[in-house]
Parts: structure tokens; C-alpha cells; sequence
């Protein structure tokens, strides 16, 4: 198989004072732990981010990433020039605090020779919650300072994306930016105002209890949309366009255990105490059948499969997220994942 352009995720914290309804994570944010980079650490993430065939670093939490700024500084300081990071986040800090979080983040990126994508969360869960609303001032931080090494991006949910239209909008005619949108495909719109053009990202309403069927896309739906805008068969991993290998996403949790992400049953390595690197996580995806199958047999093949027991059945009907489908279905036997072939 050939792997190229991965993901690396990293999770910094699992605090968060948001508490979405469908987020995947709400579980661990009693536990509230972060991640603290030992020498080891710092050698294993810098060795990663830093590979040739790494196309995106992400940054967030199973909780709110800017509760640990300084250790998201740590790691971009890792960088040895020209990756292209992401941060992913609510954006609740006062104003001014995050103009001078996107000050120092453009700063090092800048410095580095790097960029990096400063994504938003924009659904009505998040919004509801925040009292100092990120998103209109963020775009116009950009368009008075215009940083070297920022963009601005904005992510929300597909049960949401009237909503979300709406706020951005009003958000931006609130600081004087006249706007409109130009729809991409169901996944994606796209923001425009004045030169430029902001990528607003709806992802499927994990958990979807208190939404009726046929408001949100089920799984086959959502699978097909992914299809739709990469031109070939999902699967698990980095996906990447038609005629291109997909890749490894290798997720780094805030206590240091490393997974491939949607694929939690599997500990593979601890970035804290073992030593890592690319070709230790290829030699997995080669070598474990699990992993080999769900990285490359479509998907929805996949779910076929599984397809023989009534329970399974009615678990994958119910869930619509391809990454929670496979939590679940370990949850509901620990060895269901082990048959696929």
C-alpha cells in the first residue's frame, strides 16, 4: 500500500467549557487532562511534523485548545520551516486576548516559514455559548493586518448550515464587510468578501438525538458526499484527491497515547515514552489486518460486512459519522473490528 500526505493531529487538552451536545469527546471532559511535552516528546512530534510526506499538522483538543496556548506555542516552535498548520477552535477568549493569540501565532509561523489556518467552530451549539463572538472580528483582523502567515476558516455542522449563513454574514455587515456565498457542494460554501475567500466546513451531526431522520445526513449520504468532492472511495485515513495516495491520520491524545484516528480500539505507541516515526506507523498499517482493511476497502463495503448481526445493523443505521460508527461498534463487541477482512 502507499501512504502519502498524512494528517498529524494532536490533542492538547481535554478542558473545555463548551459542552456540545453531539460533541465525540464529551466523555472525556470530566477527566480534563492535558498534554506536557517531555524531551522525548518534543523529539517524537518534532520528527513527525516535520517529515516530507506530512501535507497538514492540526492542532485542537477532545477539549478547547486555547486553554493551553502555551503548549500549541511549544510545538509550532518545533517546526524546521514550511508546514502548514491548522488550529482548530471556538475562539472564546475576549477579543483582545485572541488578537494577541493570532499576533504570536503569526509571529512564529511567520518566522518559521510556515502558515497556518485558524479554524472556527460556527454552529449554533458553540455560538450560544460564547459571549465574546470571535468570528466578525477575526475577519476583520485579517483584513486590517493582513498577517503573512494566517487564514481564516470556519467549520459547522450540516443540520446547521442556514444558521450558520446567517450569523456569518451578520457578523461581518456588524464591522462594515459586505459578504455573500457561493456553495461549493453540501460539505462546503464558501465566504466571500471584499479579495478574499473563507472556507466555511460543515461536518455530519455526530450523536444526532434530538434531530428526525431526514434532517441530517445519514451515513451513506455523508459517505457520498466525502466521494463526491475527492472523486473516489472513502476510506479511513487522509484522503486525497482522485489519482492521489491517501495518507496516514495519526492522532496524538493529551496523554501522550497515539492512534490512527477513528481507530481508538488500537493503542499504538505513547509519544511521552516510546520512540516514533512515520515509518512505525506505516509498518502497522501493512502489518495489522484491521487497520490494512479499514485504510483501504471502501467503506461502505466495510459496513456491508458487518452487516449480518440485527444489532449491527441498527448501530449503523442510527449512526452517521464514520468515525463514531467505528467507536460504537467496538463498544458494542470488542472483536467485531478484528473480523474484517
Amino acid at each position: 500500500m502507499i501512504l502519502d500526505n498524512h494528517l498529524i493531529y494532536i490533542d492538547i487538552t481535554q478542558l473545555c467549557g463548551i459542552g456540545c451536545d453531539f460533541c465525540m469527546y464529551s466523555d472525556k471532559h470530566t477527566i480534563k487532562q492535558d498534554l506536557n511535552l517531555n524531551e522525548l516528546g518534543e523529539k517524537n512530534i518534532s520528527g513527525l511534523i516535520n517529515h516530507p510526506e506530512v501535507k497538514r499538522v492540526t492542532v485542537s483538543g477532545e477539549g478547547e485548545p486555547l486553554n493551553r496556548i502555551h503548549i500549541f506555542k511549544q510545538i509550532l516552535k518545533l517546526s524546521k520551516g514550511g508546514i502548514a498548520f491548522e488550529f482548530i477552535s471556538s475562539g472564546f477568549l475576549l477579543q483582545r486576548k485572541l488578537i494577541e493569540f493570532y499576533d504570536k501565532v503569526n509571529e512564529i509561523v511567520t518566522s518559521n516559514g510556515d502558515t497556518c489556518n485558524i479554524r472556527l467552530s460556527c454552529d449554533s451549539y458553540h455560538i450560544a455559548k460564547i459571549k465574546s463572538k470571535p468570528h466578525g472580528a477575526s475577519i476583520k483582523y485579517f483584513f486590517e493586518k493582513r498577517p503573512q502567515g494566517l487564514t481564516f476558516s470556519f467549520r459547522s455542522i450540516d443540520t446547521d448550515k442556514e444558521f450558520t449563513r446567517n450569523y456569518l454574514k451578520e457578523q461581518l455587515l456588524a464591522y462594515g464587510y459586505d459578504s455573500e456565498l457561493e456553495t461549493v457542494d453540501v460539505l462546503e460554501d464558501h465566504l466571500l468578501s471584499g479579495d478574499s475567500i473563507f472556507k466555511i466546513e460543515y461536518k455530519s451531526l455526530v450523536k444526532p438525538t434530538s434531530v428526525k431522520a431526514g434532517e441530517y445526513m445519514d451515513l451513506g449520504q455523508y459517505i457520498a458526499a466525502k466521494e463526491n468532492r475527492i472523486k473516489k472511495s472513502f476510506t479511513l485515513g487522509s484522503l486525497n484527491g482522485e489519482g492521489l495516495p491517501n495518507g496516514m491520520d495519526i492522532t496524538i491524545k493529551p496523554s501522550g497515547e497515539i492512534f490512527f484516528y477513528g481507530i481508538e480500539s488500537l493503542n499504538l505507541a505513547n509519544i511521552l515514552k516510546d520512540d516514533v516515526d512515520i515509518e512505525f506507523f506505516k509498518n502497522i498499517i501493512r502489518d495489522n489486518k484491521m487497520v490494512n482493511t479499514l485504510y483501504s476497502k471502501p467503506f461502505m463495503e466495510v459496513m456491508g460486512d458487518l452487516n449480518s448481526d440485527d444489532s449491527v445493523k441498527k448501530l449503523i443505521r442510527q449512526t452517521n459519522n464514520p468515525y463514531w460508527i467505528i467507536k460504537e461498534l467496538n463498544a458494542f463487541d470488542e472483536n467485531l473490528l478484528n473480523k474484517i477482512s
